[in-house]
């Protein structure tokens, strides 16, 4: 089991909201899981891996909305990342403190700002961006910028020769004008230069009149094509006396349709004032109970890497439970078994590294559900996740090949909770036989 050591600095130890991750061993598709097994918060990562002089990592920034630490974020993922709290901006106090923090992260990850530009680093476009489905991080990042008068197409600063360039292709000054202005500039880049930004310009200002003239024509199109509008105007009254016949028949559908729902309403009220009765109420309540009581139980087997039965994993957690002397009827059922509140302190002991003494139950419950919720998550996803990997590994991706053997090597002894199917035909035989011996 794992345990925290005696130099674990305040930072790494406190429990926060707001993290930045890194790792160059993340890849685009394990954030993607991450992404989808926190739905609820705020999650923005990428890929850099165009940044000059900088190996490839992934930076991901994630707002959680249950205070955790740096430790048990880290757990979240299959590969070593740094964690670090994400600290807010300092000039943001007040109200303002926080209020664009995530919208800086999604910034940063973009190296869209000046200053980043003007370090040398790649730009990477809002498609390479992975972020939470529904969050228009864009806006954010827009109004961000607005705020703080930043322009990200404008470079850091512009050179003279640049302004001079500029002004020249805007048709605000010739050639001539160049070399009357600053003529060592004008000779440092040459006649040739200038004369054809000049041409340009010129070439510019031909094309606009074309431009201009295709305009008129567009315009005499467009009145020769109203007068065709008119004419299909016509023929669409005529269809409109078969459009109302079509809606007559369809007013008789939807009757139909709304009867069927008004009687399926009243079979769902009678089924809510079923469900609202306290007997359906008391008897859901023990059975989400002792669910979440059994998750907790397999939780702390997994995370010991106890396998087999339920039995042995229930045996092992109460045998852990009566090393932290949660022995009492309160822990544990008269028919051995441990009770609820047993297993959230046992899992709180084993996996978060909390004292059950020092346990607040309706401090704690809310990142526990949070446990249990991608616990369940992540075994209904196992068959797919494996699937994909094992796809990966028939056309002869190694990386593909090692997430399938790490997952049948994660799985394996659970054959009551997941069914690992047998590994696919097309894989190479010396790979097949390893997936085969991990199981």
């Amino acid at each position: 089991m794992s345990k925290s050591t005696p130099h674990t600095t305040a930072l790494q130890s406190g429990r926060h909201r707001a993290f930045s991750i890194v790792s160059k061993a993340l890849t685009r598709e394990m954030i993607e899981e991450f992404v989808a097994a926190h739905p609820n918060d705020r999650v923005h990562g990428v890929i850099h891996d165009r940044d000059p002089g900088t190996d490839e990592h992934a930076h991901v920034f994630w707002y959680s909305k249950t205070q955790r630490t740096p430790a048990a974020v880290q757990r979240k993922f299959p590969v070593p990342v740094i964690v670090r709290p994400f600290i807010y901006h300092p000039g943001e106090p007040g109200t303002d403190r926080g209020k664009f923090a995530m919208a800086r992260a999604a910034r940063y990850n973009t190296h869209e700002h000046p200053d980043q530009q003007a370090l040398g680093k790649a730009r990477y476009g809002d498609d390479e961006m992975i972020a939470t489905p529904g969050w228009d991080w864009r806006a954010d990042v827009d109004a961000l910028n607005a705020r703080e008068h930043v322009d990200p197409e404008r470079p850091a600063r512009l050179t003279l020769i640049e302004r001079l360039a500029k002004r020249v292709l805007a048709g605000e000054l010739t050639a001539r004008d160049v070399h009357r202005q600053n003529e060592k500039i004008y000779l440092a880049k040459g006649p040739s230069y200038w004369a054809r930004l000049e041409h340009t310009a010129a070439e510019w200002k031909r094309q606009e009149a074309e431009e201009t003239e295709r305009r008129a024509y567009e315009e005499r199109r467009q009145a020769e094509e109203a007068e065709q509008v008119e004419r299909a105007e016509q023929a669409e009254r005529e269809r409109q006396a078969a459009d109302e016949r079509e809606a007559a028949e369809r007013a008789e559908r939807e009757a139909q349709a709304r009867q069927q729902a008004e009687e399926h309403a009243a079979r769902e009220a009678a089924l809510k004032a079923e469900q609202a009765t306290p007997e359906y109420q008391e008897r859901v309540a023990a059975e989400q109970a002792e669910r979440e009581r059994d998750d907790l139980i397999d939780m702390i087997a997994m995370f010991h890497d106890v396998k087999g039965p339920r039995s042995d994993r229930g045996a092992h957690a109460i045998s852990y439970a009566a090393e932290l002397g949660l022995t009492s009827s309160d822990h544990v059922c008269e028919d051995g078994k441990l009770t609820h509140l047993g297993a959230v302190l046992t899992y709180a002991e084993a996996v978060l590294d909390l004292d059950p003494d020092d346990v607040d139950i309706d401090e704690i419950m809310p990142e526990i559900q949070s446990e249990i919720d991608s616990y369940r998550r992540e075994i209904s996803s196992a068959g797919r996740q494996l699937g994909a990997a094992e796809y990966h590994a028939a056309e002869g991706n190694q990386v593909g090949f090692k997430r399938a053997l790490n997952l049948r090597k994660m799985y394996s002894g659970y054959s009551d909770l997941i069914t690992l199917p047998s590994p696919r035909s097309e894989i190479k035989k010396a790979w097949r036989d390893q997936l085969l011996a991990a199981a």
